[in-house]
């Protein structure tokens, strides 16, 4: 078929050190060619970390299914051998009360920004893995200057595949419905696949939904690298329908009101130079269409609550062959993933460039929320304790996991309060123990959106969104309208409007219990079960 093969090089007049394998090399076919699985993607990324030097490879978690989860950090050879060193570096900007305001002032002039890469969360919106792949063997073993000092400025980390389960389900599947013949018509199963396809994780659960709940054993790994690294940009990538085009941030309304008018300032810039970088290539894009900033539990929504730039990618499912777009033409599998790739490089330039400005206003923004004059210095979340203590330990190990700051009260207290329902509860009697959750600490605006009773829309999108309701019948909001933390937890909690400085709290360090083992009898006893 004309226009099937995609020839166009990804990196053209790239040299590289020939002691790094290609992915080609390992694949035993073209990288972008098609959809690797997730053995052949554990392939390449060891085979590239074992020879270059540059690269250090890191397990993070296991799936349901027993495969494993991954994420590999890029950075020059010198970095490479002192990543603790760095990381500890890295906390001290997330949390500035860590070392004098000169030290970290002096951090900010030397350390590299950080730069989270994590690719394909849902598992049949496939491009991104495989741009994954060819990207970090370019910055692990590229010998040309731009490789070089992009290196100088920045730590990169790549997270390949975030749902393993789901894109092998997806790939078998596909596999099953292949034939010689290529694929074109995207009605077609090879292309829209079979339900529940490869979308969520081996429960059938949307990982990317899951980020301020942590239920699955891949979400809980990926927040506790992400919470030890503190990234200051985070890109998720996507796909959408086959006949759409490529979609990225910004987004558009509604935003939830906790986001750093700092980050939304250095996404608008990230997207306008990714656009250029599209404009280059001749590519058709949008932004601030479809996609809102709403919902916390996102993966860019919940990394941009944490204080890192955000940025999402949603690239036209091509998944197998090509697809034939409306004018005839067609676009193979493996444009998709050079779009990814070109993304990817482009948000990795802009940071790069900006590395001094961007943890300049990442440290500022720490500071500022932790500052007397700010909202959420004013503002404390009570939890009265209850006897059920698994629904407690399971709230209070929520907490610890996002890297929030809680302490328990040693003394019983009484102050004005408000309900989880919003009900004013003047001289509220708490006992002693009552959990205490201060929102004046580094994370103070993923723990506001996570716990607050009520988040407020813009009175401008809401007249926005009651015309949509009135005229068509449906919401503007891209999916989830609302959530609540202590609800689905059921604690009682309760919003102060200030820290109880006659509870003698004291810092509580939770460690959540080890899940209890069946204890055999030393003879087991058989049964057979008829029917």
């Amino acid at each position: 078929l004309p226009g099937l093969i995609y020839a166009k090089p990804f990196f053209p007049g790239a040299t590289y050190d020939a002691a790094v394998p290609t992915p080609d090399s390992v694949l035993g076919f073209p990288v972008g060619s098609r959809p690797a699985n997730h053995a052949q993607i554990e392939a390449v990324i060891k085979a590239i970390a074992a020879k270059s030097p540059r690269v250090k490879l890191f397990e993070y978690g296991k799936t349901h299914v027993g495969r494993t989860l991954y994420y590999a950090v890029i950075a020059s050879p010198e970095r490479i051998k002192a990543l603790d060193e760095l990381k500890a570096d890295y906390a001290k900007l997330a949390d500035p009360r860590q070392a004098p305001a000169a030290d970290i002032d002096a951090l900010i002039t030397k350390l590299p920004a950080l730069a989270w890469m994590a690719y394909v969360i849902h598992g049949d919106e496939l491009s991104g893995s495989d741009a994954s792949l060819a990207v970090l063997h370019h910055l692990a073993a590229s010998n040309d200057a731009d490789v070089k000092t992009l290196l100088d400025n920045l730590v990169v980390v790549i997270d390949p595949l975030m749902n393993p389960d789901g894109r092998d389900h997806w790939l078998i599947d596909a596999a099953h419905s292949r034939t010689k013949q290529p694929q074109v018509d995207d009605q077609s199963l090879m292309h829209s696949g079979i339900w529940p396809s490869g979308r969520m994780n081996h429960y059938l659960f949307d990982m990317n939904r899951d980020w301020i709940f942590a239920t699955q054993p891949e979400s809980r790994g990926r927040i506790a690298a992400v919470r030890d690294w503190n990234p200051h940009y985070f890109m998720e990538s996507h796909e959408m329908g086959s006949q759409d085009s490529f979609l990225f941030m910004p987004a558009r309304e509604a935003i939830n009101p906790n986001h750093s008018p700092s980050t939304q300032k250095w996404v608008a810039v990230f997207g306008r130079e990714q656009a250029a970088a599209f404009d280059t290539q001749g590519w058709r894009y949008y932004t601030g269409e479809w996609n809102d900033d709403w919902y916390p539990g996102y993966s860019s929504s919940w990394a941009g609550l944490r204080g890192s730039i955000q940025n999402l990618y949603e690239q036209a499912a091509i998944n197998v062959d090509a697809v034939r777009r409306p004018e005839g033409a067609l676009e193979p599998y493996r444009e998709s993933v050079h779009k990814q790739l070109i993304s990817s490089m482009a948000n990795l330039a802009t940071l790069a460039k900006n590395r001094a400005a961007v943890l300049t206003d990442f440290v500022a923004d720490r500071r500022k929320v932790m500052s007397d004059d700010s909202a959420y210095a004013k503002r404390t979340f009570a939890v009265i304790p209850t006897a059920n203590t698994t629904r407690l330990n399971q709230f209070l190990d929520l907490l610890t996991i996002q890297g929030f700051e809680f302490t328990r009260a040693e003394k019983p207290f009484t102050t004005d309060a408000l309900d989880r329902l919003g009900v004013s509860r003047p001289a509220q009697a708490f006992p002693a123990g009552t959990i205490l959750i201060p929102n004046r600490q580094p994370l103070a605006r993923l723990l506001a959106a996570m716990l607050e009773f009520d988040p407020r829309m813009s009175p401008e999108y809401l007249t926005t969104e009651r015309r949509e309701l009135l005229r068509f019948g449906r919401s503007k909001i891209y999916d989830i309208t609302g959530w609540s933390i202590p609800m689905l937890f059921d604690v009682e909690t309760f919003q102060l409007a200030a820290f109880p400085t006659d509870a003698d709290a004291k810092p509580l360090t939770f460690a959540a219990p080890a899940p209890s083992k069946p204890t055999l009898p030393e003879t087991t006893v058989g049964y057979a079960i008829n029917g």
